[in-house]
């Protein structure tokens, strides 16, 4: 708790210098479902407020947070409706290179803030142990936090703005997760744009064992995702949008073994729901 605390002050601490550069984004967003990386967190509601901002010397800070808004059992989180399950805390620079292809390198605290929310699992398959009422059991224990570094290459003048970014987890899995997405956003008509990416992941042995269902499929594709959104500009700040994703396990091999121990709800998941921005 007090590396928590520490990191916490130290965010806040930073901010105000940080909002003297004047360019920061909060927003907040209501989806039927969480899913990260093709793990499906929660298949109900969440509500997931954020904030990044773009401070001096290409340093930027970002805050993120997932609240289950339902008890259902099948959440990382179960029994939490109204509480925080996941809080993130993240750190980047922007290395000051002209040219096409920008790079970034940073690192990302998750905080899991729930006690009595880590979910007993059968060392062999990774499937939730039940109780004799069908329900999840859960550990006294709270959940610790993990940190991830990244370093990140994004072509953001380009067509599609392809960015390739490579993290290390240093806690959890000591691996290695890759991703590559594309995005384009459309002016449809005044204030009113379609914003449209995909995405995909390709992770080392150990990642994949520890993040989808104990599967030892290797060095593998993680998981593939297409979004789509509507955004419209009440004002040059604020924003109001609709958001949707279809998101699903690549390799076949993966799949079989999340399928097998029932990690999570399902393979392959289409969310959606409403977004507010308003930037400063």
């Amino acid at each position: 708790m007090k590396k928590i605390a520490l990191l916490i002050l130290a965010a806040v601490a930073a901010l105000p210098l940080a909002a003297s550069a004047a360019d920061a984004n909060a927003y907040a967003d209501v989806l039927s479902a969480y899913v990260y990386r093709g793990q499906i967190g929660n298949d109900e509601a969440v509500f997931q407020p954020g904030l990044n901002v773009d401070g001096p010397l290409g340093l930027g800070y970002s805050f993120w947070g997932s609240m289950n808004l339902t008890d259902v059992e099948s959440s990382w989180y179960p029994d939490s409706a109204g509480e925080w399950g996941e809080v993130d805390l993240g750190l980047s620079w922007a290395v000051p290179l002209k040219g096409p292809v920008g790079f970034s390198v940073g690192g990302i605290y998750f905080i899991y803030p729930q006690n009595a929310s880590e979910v007993a699992v059968d060392e062999e398959t990774g499937a939730p142990i039940l109780d004799a009422e069908g329900n999840a059991q859960v550990s006294e224990a709270p959940a610790d936090g993990s940190y991830e570094v990244f370093v990140e290459a994004a072509a953001e003048d380009v067509p599609l703005a392809p960015t390739l970014r490579f993290c290390h987890d240093l806690d959890n899995t000591d691996d290695w997760i890759a991703m590559l997405s594309i995005s384009h956003s459309f002016d449809l008509i005044d204030k009113l744009s379609l914003d449209l990416g995909a995405g995909i992941g390709y992770a080392g042995d150990f990642y994949v064992a520890d993040n989808y269902g104990g599967s030892d499929a290797g060095d593998a594709f993680t998981h593939a995702q297409l979004d789509a959104g509507l955004n419209y500009a009440c004002t040059e700040a604020f924003s109001l949008g609709l958001k949707g994703s279809f998101c699903t396990l690549v390799d076949e091999d993966v799949r079989d073994d999340v399928d097998e121990s029932a990690v999570y709800p399902e393979t392959e998941i289409f969310s959606g729901g409403v977004t507010a921005s308003y930037s400063f």
